[in-house]
């Protein structure tokens, strides 16, 4: 296998993933309508349509994934970079082992496993109806911004198109080579990699419900939307923590020459993190009577940092930045 089985399979997943993904928006669409006249009307016949729309764009979310893993085991067996031995790095060929949750697939990830999620909340039909607003946004920006199939993975195809230009005398084989080998080591193999944003991103999934169940504590103060924000605030706060954790001995392997401790989006990240304490704490009076108001802006506040954390990416240059300095 090589170069042009590589491109055959990127074919494949790009016209396979485009009609999925353009369901799924269609499916969005009808969650926002049917959500906004269950909210306004209280039909239970709308709700029933939601929950029907939901159950349908979570299987293509899912259906879709496994078209992504097709392409990432494509890529793994058709890519072999060979490294030349002038370059006495410590291996002779490495391949792609690229992880699942890189370049457009991010926001995909994030927004497939919310609305797994979705589907595991009982007894709220208000909530689960403004969740689906905004799973209905969130699947718009992945179908206008970060659909995965419209240009399956950019980089990587620019990093592998280089290689095999370079193989054919067109490049610098040496600079290509060496610099696909920090590439692949330190990034897309790295055990790293594999773990910490998949647990940041599932531990996002379930903080965006416990956003929503507190936007309703600070308008009802009914036992329930407590719960519902409390029992999917200790998963993902648990997966926030861990995974901040397992990314320090990553950044030292990976950026061990550079201040990487300033990187805006870490001090963000604390930044949640403290936020996203004060509110377990917090919790802690609720049961008294206390607190009922300032623990629900806590996970109000608590999830707007997240999302401006993840902005940092693309707003203010840094390590983990797509803007250069």
């Amino acid at each position: 296998m090589g170069f042009a089985e590589y491109l055959a399979a990127r074919e494949f997943v790009s016209n396979t993933g485009q009609p999925l993904i353009t369901y799924i928006f269609i499916m969005a669409l009808l969650q926002f309508i049917f959500a906004i006249f269950f909210l306004w009307k209280k039909n239970i016949r709308y709700y029933d349509y939601l929950i029907k729309c939901l159950y349908i764009s979570t299987g293509l979310y899912v259906i879709g994934f496994i078209v992504i893993m097709f392409f990432h085991f494509q890529i793994y067996n058709s890519v072999l970079i060979e490294y030349p031995k002038e370059l006495l790095l410590p291996v002779e060929s490495s391949r792609f082992a690229v992880p699942l949750w890189i370049e457009s697939e991010k926001l995909y990830f994030w927004a497939m496993v919310t609305s797994v999620l979705a589907l595991t909340i009982k007894g709220r039909k208000d909530l689960l109806s403004f969740l689906g607003i905004i799973l209905s946004v969130f699947s718009s920006i992945v179908f206008f911004f970060s659909n995965p199939f419209k240009e399956p993975l950019p980089v990587v195809h620019s990093e592998i198109t280089k290689w095999y230009a370079a193989l054919s005398g067109d490049g610098n084989i040496y600079q290509i080579a060496g610099t696909l080998y920090g590439r692949i080591t330190y990034y897309y193999n790295s055990s790293y990699m594999w773990t910490h944003p998949p647990m940041l991103f599932i531990a996002y999934a379930t903080l965006i419900i416990t956003f929503v169940a507190c936007v309703f504590m600070l308008f009802r103060r009914i036992r329930d939307y407590d719960e519902i924000a409390y029992r999917y605030a200790k998963p993902g706060y648990i997966l926030l923590t861990a995974g901040m954790l397992i990314g320090y001995p990553w950044a030292i392997e990976a950026w061990k020459d550079s201040a990487w401790w300033w990187d805006p989006k870490i001090s963000g990240s604390i930044m949640m993190w403290v936020l996203y304490s004060a509110y377990l704490h917090a919790r802690i009076y609720v049961e008294r009577g206390k607190l009922w108001r300032t623990t629900a802006l806590l996970g109000v506040l608590g999830f707007v940092t997240l999302v401006f954390t993840y902005l940092l990416t693309y707003i203010v240059p840094g390590i983990h930045s797509v803007v250069q300095p």
